[in-house]
């Protein structure tokens, strides 16, 4: 199949490596010209593309793994954008962490321009070593027939892959999965600190949560490599960010549902924290 990807981040970059290992004709496009380089390197098969429109140009699937909801809609809605560039029964399918309402605007407009353009949200988990290893779990959301189409290329890079519901359907159990990663890692946190506090090995500690299986695979690698994994290791910034905006969408989601999640509110204001980042203190005024 011939699938272009957009956004070669991290996790964008390592999922279009896999793709191209596979044997799928991949091409690339990223504003970085350093991102397109990396992804190339690693699979020299892949190709470089000038432009969005070159990207989509022929494509049978469009991957899109770009930073956020306004990039999300840019690229698929802006100017040479992905809804007017793919060929006639493309499939795009989004893989970035934004508010389902995002996807569907662009669903929507596929629809209303008539081009036969299907557009999917596939938001992936399981982290950069998931992305390297393929080993990713992909929820997706929209027609089960393009999802089908497109299903080869998702299983290139993850192995657990699963259609939801209609479009916004993948987003919504991401966005519930995330929260309650974010959550469990505040916890990790603070339970670490209580322990090293009290004089608890550890070393010791951590096998304990291990044995009593408390942390997920994921959570055990933030717990034992700083950010989770190299990518990470020597800039926390990044990865906190990335958490905020997260949760952001997550937190107006649900009270778009009608759901007080005063936990996760909580959570929110403490991201930092969560990943190991010492919280700034506030600066106190004096007394005049």
């Amino acid at each position: 199949m011939r699938v272009g990807f957009v956004g070669l981040g991290n996790m964008g970059g390592a999922m279009a490596v896999n793709v191209a290992r596979a044997g799928h004709e991949v091409v690339l496009y990223d504003v970085r010209e350093e991102a397109v380089a990396a992804v190339v390197e690693r699979a020299p098969t892949a190709r470089a593309a000038a432009s969005l429109a070159e990207a989509a140009h022929d494509a049978d699937v469009v991957g899109v793994m770009v930073v956020d909801d306004e990039q999300v809609e840019a690229v698929a809605l802006g100017p040479d954008g992905l809804v007017d560039r793919a060929p006639a029964g493309a499939v795009v399918a989004v893989h970035s962490t934004v508010h389902p309402a995002t996807v569907q605007r662009v669903a929507q407009a596929a629809r209303a321009a008539g081009r036969g353009v299907d557009v999917l949200d596939a938001p992936v988990s399981g982290g950069v070593q998931g992305a390297r290893d393929a080993t990713l779990c992909i929820m997706v959301g929209g027609d089960r027939v393009a999802f089908e189409r497109a299903r080869p290329v998702f299983e290139c890079a993850g192995n657990f892959v699963l259609h939801l519901g209609d479009v916004g359907a993948g987003l919504a159990a991401k966005l519930a999965r995330n929260l309650i990663g974010y959550v469990t890692l505040l916890g990790t946190a603070e339970g670490r600190r209580l322990a090293t506090v009290a004089g608890i090995d550890m070393a010791v500690f951590d096998r304990i949560l291990e044995h009593t299986g408390t942390l997920s695979p994921m959570m055990r690698d933030f717990v034992t490599t700083r950010g989770g994994h190299d990518v990470y290791a020597e800039n926390l910034a990044p990865l906190v960010a990335i958490g905020d905006k997260d949760m952001r969408v997550t937190l107006r989601y649900a009270r778009e549902l009608g759901l007080a999640l005063e936990v996760s509110e909580a959570t929110a204001t403490h991201i930092a924290e969560a990943f190991g980042v010492e919280p700034v203190a506030p600066v106190e005024e004096e007394e005049p």
